[in-house]
């Protein structure tokens, strides 16, 4: 029988809604939904039914059948699989306590459920990818607005002018993001893209900024400090909703356009010139932080200065701009209940929180429980499930590994 069914591509952590067809329950063709993405889909998603035909993805539990680096493994049962792992876990929690587990994840709609797990067995430890991602943007937005990266969608497709630093939308997998810029665009909008190399976001943007590495800092300081010396910003919302506005004005006067020039190896006429159209554009700018800028030392800072730009815009809850994502509960329904355990009063194997301070705690900094396993301090870590990810490759650490 014949089916057309909608879903989520699970493909990456973007989650496209998808059409699936099917024939007696084998998938024949997948596409991006026609409702929301004109049937787009990037060439990750259209491989979907690759992964559930390919014969050398695991289709059962293996357990490891000889030495460790052997490569040899035998087939279980999910019974005897699941006994074999509590069976390792309980012996563990006996004998080192609970908090010598690790449970780390990829994220995604099922978080929660990971989460509880890690928390209901009596360890803190639950990390995930994020110290290698959007970790830095994440704390830039909270120290800022006081909400995370996630807290503000971008209405691309109603803005006039969106600023990206090294997002090369055009080349990724965010097929809504790319075809609402496309429409932007199409309207007369503007694309400045700043990054290191020519991209094909950089050859389709109406203006590029290639900037030394490491220098988006110097030149987003260089933007506010001509916009607030010519006065382009939207004042009654900075006089209403922005504390020490004067503490800001006095940090920027040094960073002249010309100092950023020098800095980034720009014109400091292009830095003019952007900020003239920005005047001409302005609310309806967008300073897309993403998460690219998470690779320096620095970018804390130049994260922050995308969100003080962006404050600077007046373009919070407005067509245009960044809007706060309402949920079920805003229009008065419930959403999904979120399994919840209090997360025991222990200290993190990783340092997040006594050793290490931190914005947000939650999933603390997954690359520093491989120091952990060697010193096993503060206790030894002995047991590690990893969910969706594999955090030996994601975090190279030979060292540590």
């Amino acid at each position: 029988m014949k089916k057309s069914v909608y879903s989520i591509c699970g493909m990456c952590t973007v989650r496209c809604p998808i059409r699936v067809e099917s024939e007696d329950n084998e998938v024949t063709w997948i596409e991006g939904n026609s409702h929301l993405l004109d049937g787009a889909l990037c060439a990750k998603g259209s491989a979907g039914p690759a992964l559930v035909k390919d014969d050398e993805r695991p289709q059962q539990p293996l357990i490891r059948d000889g030495g460790r680096g052997a490569g040899r493994w035998r087939k279980a049962s999910w019974e005897e699989a699941l006994d074999y792992i509590a069976e390792k876990l309980l012996k563990i929690k006996n004998e080192y306590g609970p908090e010598s587990l690790v449970v780390s994840s990829r994220g995604g709609p099922w978080q929660s459920m990971y989460k509880t797990f890690c928390h209901a067995f009596g360890s803190p430890n639950y990390t995930n990818h994020d110290s290698t991602c959007g970790r830095n943007t994440h704390h830039a937005s909270l120290s800022i607005n006081g909400v995370g990266r996630k807290g503000f969608v971008y209405d691309i497709k109603n803005s006039k002018h969106l600023v990206l630093f090294g997002r090369n939308m055009f080349a990724s997998l965010r097929i809504a993001e790319n075809i609402q810029t496309m429409d932007m665009l199409e309207k007369g909008g503007r694309l400045t893209y700043v990054d290191v190399r020519q991209t094909m976001t950089g050859l389709k943007a109406t203006r590029f900024f290639q900037v030394r590495p490491g220098t988006d800092y110097a030149l987003a300081l260089g933007f506010i400090h001509e916009i607030i010396k010519r006065e382009i910003y939207d004042k009654a919302f900075v006089d209403k909703y922005v504390s020490d506005f004067d503490q800001l004005c006095t940090f920027v006067e040094e960073y002249t356009p010309a100092w950023a020039a020098k800095e980034c190896g720009v014109k400091e006429k292009a830095i003019k010139q952007f900020v003239d159209e920005v005047a001409e554009d302005m609310p309806n700018v967008i300073f897309h932080p993403g998460w690219m800028l998470t690779r320096y030392k620095d970018s804390f800072y130049a994260s922050r200065a995308l969100h003080i730009l962006n404050v600077l815009m007046g373009n919070i809850e407005i067509k245009g701009g960044l809007i706060i994502p309402k949920g079920p509960g805003d229009c008065g329904v419930k959403g999904i209940r979120n399994l919840d355990c209090p997360k025991p009063d222990i200290k993190r194997a990783d340092g997040v929180g006594w050793k290490y301070k931190h914005f947000d705690k939650g999933p603390g900094l997954q690359h520093l429980f491989f120091p952990t396993l060697h010193s096993q301090d503060p206790y030894p870590v002995k047991a590690w499930i990893a969910m969706r990810h594999d955090p030996f490759t994601s975090m190279p650490d030979p060292q540590a590994q």
